[in-house]
């Protein structure tokens, strides 16, 4: 019988309603149920199961929606998918449509042969020990379980939940003044730019940013014809010229490719007052303001003028790269034009991760998680340092970047930066952002994306490397 090829593990990381699935859809797959079959009942195979009804009728609903059963109004569910469709079904999955392909298109990547990644040093990943993983599953999981809440599209701006949680995050963590309408959830920066830039028509067509801090966000600017006006920085941030006449400035107050120092006080007034006299606009990349863990934590440039800055954070090292949630908050007259016209975007940001992170935001999770990584990454950045100094020679300049997560170190070396970077690869070494300048090689090394046992061996390999073959007379 059926019940044969039903079971549930209620201590498995799969989700109940995935395995009812995955049970009934074999049990059609081996011919066991056949077309016309009857299923039971959602109540009935709840009780039987010791499940919730919510879970059933989640499983039927995936299981309509791919068209193996059918729902036949006041007499139940019944099996659609015949054997053979089935099992046509899985040979394609398998592998047999990908036979058809030409060579040219069957073959490895160029880099297959390069030995597999054994430390990275980029800032595209965290180290696993880094993150709530088993925290964050539970709160997806909860909202998955509630099948009513994500079967329909997510609100253009955000969903409520979030954009209530976000006002009360960024005041208390970041000193953001925001409402609820104001704020508007992405997937990242680039795609908030994108909705952002076309509100600002009325000022103009140029930009200007430090040269080379955000190359994606460079694109997105340039992508909406958008001249980009190249700023000089110092270690406390950006330098506006008197001849500036871009009315849309883009900064990272917290701090700058150039050093780890955030804009200090003085120089922000002078920017709000800039912004105030050319009725200008400041947008602000909050990119992680509030992972500072060598010393405390800078407010927003935001707080102190809500009115001419557009503020932008997201999470992507507080919770995992791969969840891609962004959001800004934008100032009133922004914020009305946006109301006028968000219909017609879509959102771009997974609902349910929405969902999970208004919860993680409210329970005070985020919050542990912050004060946790605060002081990982302050151990970590300490440890690199140290092992820079260790493994490089003594006269080696290394600076901790707290805003990037790296240990950003200055070498006079032989070899072009792109045949240092391919030796990197060929090492099993994920090289981080690398740049020249007066002969020297600048080597951003994230220590994010690293576990903090590894840290000393990957430095030394680091440092065997390029001394076998790049140093020249240092």
């Amino acid at each position: 019988m059926l019940y044969d090829f039903l079971s549930v593990d209620k201590t498995s990381d799969t989700l109940l309603y995935e395995q009812l699935y995955d049970n009934i859809k074999t049990a059609i797959g081996s011919g066991f149920l056949k077309k016309g079959d009857k299923l039971p009942s959602i109540r009935g195979l709840s009780e039987d199961m010791a499940v919730s009804r919510t879970t059933v009728e989640t499983a039927y609903e995936q299981l309509l929606a791919e068209g193996y059963i059918v729902n036949q109004p006041r007499s139940g569910y019944y099996v659609e998918a015949e054997q053979t469709e089935f099992m046509s079904l899985e040979k394609n999955y398998d592998g047999a449509a990908k036979a058809k392909l030409p060579e040219t298109e069957r073959k490895t990547s160029p880099d297959s042969d390069l030995p597999p990644v054994k430390y990275d040093f980029s800032s595209s990943s965290v180290d696993p020990a880094c993150t709530d993983i088993k925290f964050w599953q539970r709160c997806i999981k909860d909202v998955l379980e509630k099948p009513y809440v994500i079967s329909s599209y997510g609100v253009p701006r955000g969903e409520p939940d979030l954009c209530s949680a976000l006002c009360e995050y960024s005041r208390r963590v970041r000193g953001v003044k925001a409402e609820p309408d104001r704020i508007v959830v992405g997937a990242g920066t680039q795609t908030l730019l994108s909705v952002l830039l076309p509100l600002l028509d009325d000022y103009g067509s140029e930009a200007a940013m430090e040269k080379g801090f955000f190359p994606q966000g460079e694109q997105i600017f340039s992508d909406f014809r958008y001249d980009i006006t190249p700023l000089t920085a110092d270690k406390s941030g950006i330098i506006l010229g008197d001849d500036l006449k871009s009315r849309v400035v883009f900064v990272n107050s917290s701090g700058s490719i150039r050093g780890s120092a955030p804009i200090p006080i003085n120089k922000r007034a002078a920017l709000i007052r800039w912004a105030e006299k050319h009725d200008a606009v400041i947008i602000e990349d909050d990119f992680n303001g509030e992972l500072r863990c060598m010393s405390k934590p800078v407010p927003a440039l935001q707080g102190m003028c809500s009115d001419r800055v557009v503020y932008i954070g997201s999470f992507s090292k507080l919770l995992l790269p791969s969840v891609r949630i962004s959001y800004m908050v934008l100032p009133p007259a922004l914020a009305q034009m946006y109301s006028e016209r968000m219909e017609h975007y879509n959102q771009t940001s997974s609902k349910a991760e929405q969902l999970a992170l208004a919860h993680y935001i409210f329970c005070g999770r985020l919050d542990r998680q912050l004060r946790r990584l605060r002081k990982l990454y302050a151990e970590k950045a300490m440890l690199m340092y140290n092992a820079v100094k260790k493994e490089f020679p003594p006269d080696t300049v290394a600076e901790i970047i707290e805003t990037a997560l790296s240990v950003r170190i200055k070498l006079r070396v032989d070899g072009e930066l792109s045949e240092i970077k391919a030796q990197m690869a060929e090492n099993g070494i994920r090289p981080g952002k690398c740049r020249e300048k007066n002969g020297l090689k600048y080597f951003y090394l994230s220590f994010a994306g690293i576990p903090k046992e590894k840290i000393g061996e990957a430095i030394r390999a680091l440092a065997q490397m390029i001394s076998a073959n790049y140093y020249s007379d240092i």
